[in-house]
């Protein structure tokens, strides 16, 4: 299942990203937006992927190969120890630093976000796309079988210990973080629009964690996934959550002070 994620390059373009730019991408998962990033900053720009895990980044990294994009490199490491994996970058190397859904699963995203800005360069951009569930789903029609899915993908992240609601934290932890908040975007994802997954397409990827999390069984998910799609109608409209997208900027300094 490959999404065009249009929506994403959309709200990444609005915010500031553009050809030429060096960019740090935090939790690069299996590639997706690595790959819209590529395509953004062009040949004259570069992109530095990094995510923890080496089973994404080896997704990734195939990924990325074969889209036969080349302006990109991959580095495994934990995104709470900035200092270690940006050790033999210089300082002041990135135009931006950005990601998608990340930040809510980091128990200190300010923390992490302000370890980064050595290497950000001043008035350097800070552009993340975040979600929230937590006031959703929203259907006038009754959809027990989609609003049940939505519930377990709740409890899912729930006892993972995300911040789901990351996208309306934005601001606060741009400003902890000590860069200046510039502006905030938030829109409805709606099920089967856009370049979203269905949420049974979504269940279907997050079933290994729904059942390591105890939240339902493979054949509970399969049989949900069913009564999902029966659910479907064109006349039917399902909001799973909003997602976000704030910008933020490292500061300039002039004369020692920070412009403000």
């Amino acid at each position: 299942m490959k999404r065009d994620n249009s929506t994403t390059e959309r709200l990444f373009k609005t915010a500031g990203i553009c050809e030429g730019m060096n960019v740090l991408e935090l939790g690069c998962g299996p590639g997706e937006v690595s790959e819209l990033l590529c395509d953004i900053v062009g040949s004259s720009g570069s992109v530095l992927a990094i995510d923890r895990s080496k089973e994404m980044l080896s997704l990734a990294q195939q990924y990325i190969e074969k889209a036969g994009k080349q302006n990109i490199q991959f580095s495994q490491a934990d995104l709470t120890d900035a200092p270690e994996f940006l050790k033999d970058v210089e300082l002041s190397s990135f135009d931006a630093v950005v990601g998608r859904r990340v930040l809510m699963y980091l128990p200190s995203p300010d923390k992490v976000l302000a370890e980064l800005l050595p290497w950000l360069r001043e008035d350097g951009l800070v552009v993340f796309e975040e979600s929230d569930s937590t006031i959703c789903p929203g259907v006038v029609t009754a959809m027990p079988a989609h609003q049940r899915g939505a519930s377990m993908l709740d409890t899912m992240l729930h006892k993972e210990g995300v911040d789901q609601s990351m996208g309306f934290h934005l601001p606060s932890t741009f400003s902890r973080a000590g860069l200046k908040f510039d502006a905030i975007w938030a829109e409805a994802v709606i099920d089967g629009q856009g370049d979203q997954y269905t949420l049974g397409e979504l269940l279907q990827l997050l079933k290994p964690r729904l059942e390591s999390s105890n939240v339902a069984t493979a054949s509970e998910i399969t049989k949900l996934i069913t009564q999902i799609e029966v659910e479907k109608h064109p006349e039917n409209v399902f909001v799973s959550a909003l997602r976000f997208c704030a910008k933020g900027r490292k500061e300039k300094i002039e004369n020692g002070i920070n412009d403000k």
